[in-house]
């Protein structure tokens, strides 16, 4: 993608041998540029992307969830939403698609329809998913978006309510990109769909209520 690629994994206090697998990965494709991290402080998946964000040197900014629900094929058109002009942010969607058996429960499907719908109020543009980790923007909006979303970033456990609030508050252009949803294929989610659903409620009316 692009004249110059980068790709990051950042280790997330994983117990099935993970580190291994990457290092054993960057070894054998000495010719891509591959970076590797280590979470020390922050755990889940905001942590992640605050570490792999601020270590990216490229133009602009992607995440992809390493449990590949999503192929990595649906980063290119990511990619050319931005570098065409499109968009300023892309924002993978799962449900344009019908999605594999297993790969999201029902109340999870509940939860992400609530908070888009929700969102595209916020946002005063149509989020069809607000909880897909395939993301992507500008570096340079993405250090705008820091002071303004100091306050959700302390809350925020996936880092997608962060990243829309700060497109919403930059006035950012947001595109869909459709996307198909299979079921994880290795490991078990860390996620806690009741706690974190609590955080993310905070987080919508601490928003709503700052208006």
């Amino acid at each position: 993608m692009g004249k110059w690629t980068e790709i990051i994994f950042v280790e997330g206090f994983s117990k099935d041998g993970t580190w291994g697998e990457i290092s054993k990965l960057k070894t054998t494709n000495s010719k891509l540029r591959i970076r590797k991290f280590r979470q020390t402080r922050k755990k889940g998946k905001a942590g992640a992307v605050e570490i792999g964000f601020k270590k990216a040197k490229g133009e602009i900014l992607m995440i992809l969830d390493a449990d590949l629900s999503v192929h990595p094929k649906y980063l290119k058109s990511c990619y050319k939403l931005l570098a065409s002009g499109r968009a300023d942010f892309a924002n993978a969607s799962r449900f344009f698609y019908p999605r594999e058996k297993g790969a999201m429960k029902y109340f999870n499907h509940l939860g992400n329809r609530f908070f888009a719908f929700v969102f595209s109020l916020v946002l005063k543009q149509k989020i069809t998913d607000t909880l897909c980790g395939t993301k992507a923007l500008f570096r340079r909006d993405y250090r705008k978006m820091l002071p303004l979303t100091r306050k959700v970033r302390k809350i925020d456990p996936y880092s997608d309510f962060t990243l829309l609030m700060g497109a919403s508050r930059l006035k950012l252009k947001v595109a869909e990109v459709p996307v198909r949803y299979k079921a994880r294929v290795y490991g078990e989610s860390k996620i806690s769909p009741f706690w974190d659903g609590l955080k993310l409620i905070h987080i919508l009316i601490s928003q709503i209520l700052s208006k």
